[in-house]
């Protein structure tokens, strides 16, 4: 790695994920938020990226405004960035990048009319996915009861219409570094809104072509680096990306991990940059 491979910026950290990345050889730099304000604490990230050449920004903490800003600084210190971003997480560009390239196929239509929208809805068989766009939400409408109840809510368009996805549920973490994936982790989520369930109990077949299938997105989308949690069905068609989200707040899913594992998200994403990984938490799933 060159040497600013080697420089990383943490944002709030613990002090023993600041001390385990000095023991890794980086130069770190660690950063306070100043206060409640993310647009300062987004300020001062690229400022300090950009004096002295930090490539990796990282925030392992359960505040969605602080990942929020993370996300927007390291945009701002790669505009590149953005393209790959929207098509991961915008709900159409997603579909129709995945589509065309014959991945994950899933049925799907965009529509900018609350006409339009009612009649795919009064004709497709239910249930049916709507999304409104990124971080808007996602509505499942199982009859046409609820077609009259989602046009009177006004959602906002254009939105995304597609086939319900039925299967057991993953929730796969990844970290990308120079345009390669590893897979940190899968956490089987059940059926939906079933319990979450770490290591994810699947056979070697269907393990593979997940863990394939979130490559081949995150390939699609350009990403060169950074951290994505993609939800993924396993249908009887094979597996399918339902969403994906980048710079993803921990939550139960990376707590769950982390009981099982003993391996914290910060020194998952450590191990990976610095091309040490333990073979405790990363072997088979890189």
């Amino acid at each position: 790695m060159g040497r600013n491979d080697w420089r990383i910026l943490l944002i709030e950290p613990e002090p023993s994920l600041l001390a385990a990345a000095r023991a890794r050889g980086f130069e770190a730099w660690s950063l306070r938020s100043p206060g409640a304000d993310p647009d300062a604490l987004r300020a001062r990230i690229v400022e300090t990226a950009r004096v002295h050449g930090i490539r990796h920004v990282l925030y392992v903490g359960d505040r969605p405004a602080l990942h929020h800003a993370v996300e927007e600084a390291l945009v701002l210190v790669s505009p590149g960035r953005a393209a790959s971003l929207h098509t991961l997480q915008d709900p159409a560009a997603m579909r129709r990048t995945l589509n065309q390239a014959g991945v994950s196929v899933v049925d799907a239509v965009v529509v900018a009319s609350m006409g339009a929208a009612r009649v795919w809805l009064e004709n497709l068989r239910h249930p049916a996915v709507v999304k409104t766009g990124p971080g808007r939400g996602i509505d499942i409408i199982r009859d046409l009861g609820a077609v009259e109840a989602w046009v009177a809510g006004r959602p906002s368009l254009p939105c995304v219409i597609e086939e319900f996805l039925e299967g057991p549920r993953l929730i796969v973490d990844t970290f990308t570094h120079a345009g390669a994936h590893h897979v940190l982790g899968m956490t089987a989520a059940g059926l939906a809104d079933g319990p979450l369930v770490h290591p994810a109990d699947l056979a070697d077949l269907p393990a593979a072509a997940a863990r394939a299938t979130v490559r081949a997105l995150l390939d699609l989308s350009g990403l060169d680096s950074g951290r994505v949690r993609t939800h993924v069905v396993l249908t009887s068609q094979g597996p399918r990306i339902a969403s994906a989200q980048a710079s993803p707040v921990p939550g139960p899913v990376a707590r769950l991990r982390e009981a099982v594992t003993g391996q914290d998200p910060g020194a998952e994403v450590l191990a990976v940059l610095a091309k040490g990984a333990d073979p405790r938490f990363l072997a088979g799933r890189d």
